[in-house]
C-alpha cells in the first residue's frame, strides 16, 4: 500500500492505493481512497500508507507514532470510518494499571518476535553522549529529527556500512526506535543525504568541538602528530568531481579506476586531528603543507609538535618546510637511500636492543653521528623476512614475463614486429623491468636480433649485496636531545595510522566512493572520520580500564544482544505483548559496566490485547 500523487486538470491530489498480483502474474492497483488536497510530506508517505494498511489488516501498534504522523493517520483512517471502508479491530488494547503477575500462562503458545540488534548500539550512545555531539548539532539549528538522521548514518558506518539509499532498511533490523525515541523505521531516504551535506557544511566547528572535547576527557598530549595518506577509487568514471583523478600510485592497485586522496593526522594517541581530500593523482608529498598549516592552533600555541612521517612525504623540501613553520619531525629515511650507510649497517657488534616487544622479534638499533639530523639505524629480521619474500615474488614475476616474451620471439610473433628491427622488443622488456623494477635492477637483459634470441642473467654480487641490507632501514629526527630508543618508538607510532585507514577503508566504508559530485564524496570522507571518532572513544575508554580489543571483535561480541517483543497468553484470552532488551551474558556485562552503560535506563514496552 502506498500514497500516490497524481495531476489532475485542475489540482494535484493524493491516492491511498493498493498493489495486488493477479493469478496472471500482474500487479494492478486499486484506489482504496481519494486523500484530495490533503499534505503530507513526501518523507512521511510511506509511513503512513504502512500504519493504515496494518489498522486496514485490524492490527494496533505496540508503540506510539511520532505526532506528525500519527495526526496523518487520524484523518485517514477518519475519511475510511465515514465511507464505511474501516474493518472491525480484532484485537483492542486492556488497561494493565497494577499488573504484576499472570497466572494461567499458556506456555506452549508463547513466542517471541522482532528481534533488533541493540548490544554495538550502546557504546555508540555513550560516545555519542560522552563527546557531546548532539549539543553541537543543536547550536547548528539541527531538529531533533536531523539529529536522530545523523546518529543513524554515522551508527551504520560502524555496524554494517550501507549506501545512503539502504539505511532504512538497515535501521529496521536495530533497536534505534528506543534509543533514539521516535519513530525512525519508515523515514525519507532523501533526509540522509541532506543530513550528510549540513554535517560537512559545519565540519570545521564539528572538528574543533571533537579535538577539545577528547582532549579534556582523556587529557590528551598533542606532542605527538601522525600523518600518513591513502586513496580509495570510484565506481564510474566521475566527470563532474575535479578531485577524481587516475594515477599509476595507487595504493589500491586500481589503475583502472579514478581516485581521490584522503591525508589523515592523528596525535600520539590515535585521536583525528584533521584530514583532507586530495586529487587523486597529487604526489604525497605535495599535500604535507595544507595538511599541517594549522597544526600549531590544533596542538595549543607554544607547543612544538614532532610530525612523524613516512619516506614517501619526507622530501627535504618538506623538511625544510617543517622547520621553518617551527616543528620537529621523525622520518623514516628513502630505502634508495640506505645503501649510503650500508657499512655502518653491517657492523652488528654496534647494535643494540630496543625496548621490549611483547609476541614480535627485537629490532636491533644504534645511531650515527650526522651534523643535520639525529640517524638511528634500526635492522629488523620481522622487516628482512618480508622483503626477502617481495624480491623473490618479484623475481618470478620478472622471468615468467621474459619466458612468455621469449616464447613469441620464438614464435614469429607478428604484433612484435621483428622483420622492422628490435624497437618492439626493447619496448616489451622496458615495460616488463617496469612493473618489476625490485628484481630488474640486478639483471642484464640482451635482446640479439640476428639469432632471434632473448637472454638474461643476474649480477649475483650486485644481487647478495642488497639482500644484506633487507630489514635495514633509517631513521632521521631533528630532536638530537631524544635517545634511540624514544625516537624508535615514536616512528612506531606511525602504524596507528596505517590501522587507521584499514579501518577507515574496510570497517567503516570508505572504499569504494559511489558519489559523484565534490560535495558527496567529501561528505562521505567526513562521515566515515566522525565514525572513527567514535570508534577511537569505545576502543580507548576500554583501554584506560586495562580492557583491550579492536572495535571488531567487540561489535561481534555485542552482537548477540537484542531487543524483541514477548508474546504472553494467557487462559483468559488476554495477549500480553513486552518488548525488552535481553540479558547481556558475563563478557557482555563487563564492557558495559567499565563504559557505563546503564541497561536499567532502556525503555520498556507494555501492552495487553484481548479479542473481541
Amino acid at each position: 500500500m502506498f500514497i500516490r500523487e497524481k495531476k489532475t486538470r485542475y489540482a494535484t491530489v493524493l491516492q491511498l492505493v493498493n498493489g495486488e498480483r493477479g493469478h496472471d502474474g500482474k500487479v494492478r492497483q486499486h484506489i482504496i481512497l481519494s486523500l484530495g488536497d490533503m499534505r503530507i510530506p513526501d518523507e512521511l508517505r510511506k509511513t503512513v500508507a504502512h500504519e493504515v494498511e496494518n489498522r486496514l489488516n485490524g492490527y494496533q501498534r505496540l508503540m506510539p507514532l511520532e505526532l506528525e504522523v500519527a495526526q496523518c493517520v487520524d484523518v485517514i483512517l477518519d475519511k475510511l470510518k465515514s465511507e464505511g471502508k474501516l474493518p472491525r479491530v480484532t484485537h483492542r488494547e486492556l488497561d494493565r494499571t497494577g499488573e504484576t503477575a499472570i497466572n494461567g500462562v499458556l506456555l506452549d503458545q508463547a513466542e517471541h518476535e522482532n528481534g533488533t540488534l541493540l548490544g554495538p548500539l550502546l557504546p555508540l550512545e555513550s560516545a555519542w553522549n560522552s563527546l557531546g555531539l548532539s549539543e553541537i548539532l543543536r547550536a547548528h539549528k539541527f531538529s531533533p529529527r536531523q539529529i536522530c538522521a545523523a546518529k543513524i548514518t554515522i551508527y551504520n558506518r560502524l555496524i554494517e556500512p550501507v549506501s545512503e539509499n539502504e539505511l532504512l532498511s538497515w535501521a529496521r533490523t536495530t533497536a534505534l526506535d528506543e534509543l533514539l525515541g521516535e519513530r525512525i523505521k519508515l523515514s525519507g531516504e532523501d533526509r540522509f543525504y541532506r543530513v550528510s551535506d549540513r554535517l560537512l557544511a559545519c565540519g570545521e566547528a564539528l572538528g574543533i568541538h571533537l579535538r577539545e572535547r577528547e582532549q579534556e576527557l582523556f587529557n590528551l598530549s598533542r606532542t605527538i602528530v601522525l600523518y600518513d595518506l591513502t586513496n580509495s577509487y570510484f565506481e564510474g568514471e566521475v566527470a563532474e568531481n575535479p578531485k577524481a583523478r587516475r594515477s599509476a600510485n595507487s595504493k589500491e592497485k586500481r589503475t583502472d579506476r579514478p581516485l581521490v586522496s584522503v591525508g589523515l593526522a592523528l596525535d600520539g594517541e590515535g585521536f583525528p586531528l584533521g584530514h583532507k581530500t586530495f586529487p587523486g593523482n597529487m604526489h604525497d608529498c605535495r599535500t604535507l603543507a595544507q595538511a599541517v598549516g594549522d597544526l600549531h592552533k590544533i596542538c595549543g600555541e607554544g607547543t612544538k609538535p614532532i610530525v612523524v612521517l613516512d619516506g614517501g612525504i619526507a622530501t627535504e623540501e618538506n623538511l625544510d618546510y617543517l622547520c621553518g613553520k617551527g616543528f620537529d619531525y621523525v622520518v623514516n629515511g628513502k630505502r634508495t637511500t640506505r645503501q649510503k650507510f650500508a657499512a655502518d649497517f653491517l657492523e652488528p657488534d654496534l647494535f643494540h636492543k630496543v625496548g621490549e616487544r611483547e609476541d614480535k622479534a627485537p629490532v636491533m638499533i644504534r645511531h650515527i653521528e650526522s651534523e643535520q639530523d639525529l640517524i638511528v639505524l634500526c635492522r629488523s629480521d620481522e622487516r628482512k623476512k618480508k622483503e626477502d619474500a617481495i624480491v623473490s615474488r618479484t623475481e618470478e614475476k620478472l622471468i615468467a614475463e621474459l619466458e612468455k616474451l621469449r616464447a613469441r620471439i620464438d614464435k614469429n610473433d607478428g604484433k612484435l614486429h621483428l622483420r622492422k628491427g628490435v624497437e618492439t622488443v626493447n619496448r616489451n622488456i622496458g615495460e616488463i623491468c617496469g612493473r618489476h623494477t625490485r628484481a630488474a635492477k640486478f639483471y642484464t637483459i640482451e635482446f640479439n636480433l640476428d639469432s632471434r634470441t632473448l637472454s638474461w642473467w643476474r649480477d649475483d654480487e650486485k644481487y647478495q649485496g642488497d639482500a644484506e641490507l633487507h630489514g635495514c632501514y633509517h631513521l632521521r629526527s631533528s630532536r638530537k636531545d631524544l635517545s634511540d630508543d624514544a625516537i624508535w618508538h615514536i616512528y612506531i607510532t606511525l602504524t596507528k595510522v596505517e590501522s587507521a585507514f584499514r579501518l577507515l577503508k574496510s570497517d567503516l566504508g570508505l572504499r569504494p566512493f559511489f558519489h559523484y559530485t565534490e560535495d558527496r564524496c567529501d561528505g562521505h570522507v567526513w562521515l566515515t572520520i566522525l565514525a572513527y571518532h567514535l570508534l577511537r572513544w569505545v576502543e580507548y575508554s576500554l583501554q584506560t580500564a586495562g580492557y583491550r580489543i579492536s572495535w571488531k571483535a567487540m561489535r561481534r561480541l555485542l552482537s548477540t544482544h537484542c531487543y524483541a517483543t514477548m508474546i504472553i497468553p494467557t487462559s483468559d484470552g488476554k495477549v500480553r505483548h513486552l518488548r525488552k532488551p535481553g540479558n547481556p551474558d558475563e563478557q557482555q556485562r563487563a564492557i558495559y559496566e567499565i563504559m557505563g552503560i546503564d541497561l536499567t535506563k532502556l525503555p520498556k514496552h507494555t501492552a495487553i490485547f484481548k479479542k473481541m
